[in-house]
């Protein structure tokens, strides 16, 4: 049976809106990261350095590994679902389409979330609440991108399909994820990268060079942000904010990611906030309140 989840407070809002702040400032990253690297190359750093990382403070804090075939099962699964596949296919992705482009497609994981959830928990089932949260979050991010959308045209249809499937295997691990509440979160989250090093190490020699000579500080720079900040911390708090608030609010951040991956890319190329940004916050929020209140 699985734990019972609980109705979010602002403390909760306030970490998934941190969550969606990191992670929206890793399309930069990637951005920049691909100048010098493949994009398994990319996802391989990603996840073998927030393994090192987690593995690292798991064995200070001196909490145990999990145990039991059916957990490391999981663990497998979420690994590959939750980092391997969604990390390569988004990178891979961003070499044909825009930075916002691959934020709203992300974002309709959102809607697989919606539906798994339903099937396959008691106590986050559909309602008109969350149905309307969820579209007028999805509005948002519409307002969002829109105009970009516009201007690129809908760009390579393959990195689009790239990254929507990123998005529905973030998605589907959430739900999953929900299976491994009762282990020890920081060793758990350690090993489940862990696993996706599996993976993608492997790939990476076979088809990229993942140490590649004369690499820009810059490219060094944006994996340890990949990995450390966005995969190793962001990936912590993500299993915290499932176990305590369930999967359907944790897929909310697919609304919060692009909202701060334009502040940040605005920030980053000294472009001003207009007020497409200011209402598109609004509205993301607004679905944020709504979808809350059918907790």
């Amino acid at each position: 049976m699985l734990p019972a989840i609980r109705r979010p407070t602002l403390a909760d809002v306030a970490k998934l809106t941190f969550v969606g702040a990191i992670w929206g400032g890793a399309f930069i990253f990637i951005t920049i990261a691909l100048n010098d690297f493949g994009p398994v190359s990319i996802a391989t750093w990603r996840v073998s350095l927030g393994a090192v990382v987690m593995l690292f403070i798991a064995m200070l804090i001196g909490q145990k590994f999990p145990r039991g075939l059916r957990n490391w099962r999981i663990i497998f699964v979420v690994g590959f679902l939750n980092s391997a596949v969604p990390f390569f296919l988004i990178s891979w992705g961003q070499q044909f389409i825009s930075s916002a482009e691959s934020a709203i497609l992300v974002a309709m994981g959102t809607f697989v979330s919606l539906l798994l959830s339903h099937f396959t928990s008691d106590d986050e089932r559909i309602n008109k609440s969350r149905v309307v949260g969820v579209a007028v979050g999805f509005i948002g991010v519409l307002v969002l991108v829109f105009w970009d959308l516009v201007e690129s045209g809908a760009g390579n249809l393959w990195g689009q399909l790239a990254v929507m499937a990123a998005g529905c295997s973030y998605a589907t691990s959430s739900v999953i994820s929900r299976r491994l509440t009762h282990l020890p979160m920081i060793s758990t989250s350690a090993i489940t990268l862990s696993s996706a090093c599996l993976y993608m190490v492997p790939l990476a020699f076979v088809f990229e060079d993942p140490l590649p000579g004369n690499v820009d500080l810059s490219s060094i720079v944006a994996l340890f942000y990949l990995g450390v900040v966005a995969t190793a911390l962001g990936f912590t708090l993500r299993f915290f904010i499932i176990r305590a608030n369930g999967a359907v609010f944790m897929s909310l951040v697919g609304y919060l990611v692009p909202l701060f991956g334009v502040i940040w890319s605005g920030l980053y190329f000294a472009d001003a906030i207009n007020l497409q940004t200011l209402i598109s916050l609004s509205l993301i929020m607004l679905g944020i309140a709504i979808t809350r209140r059918g907790s």
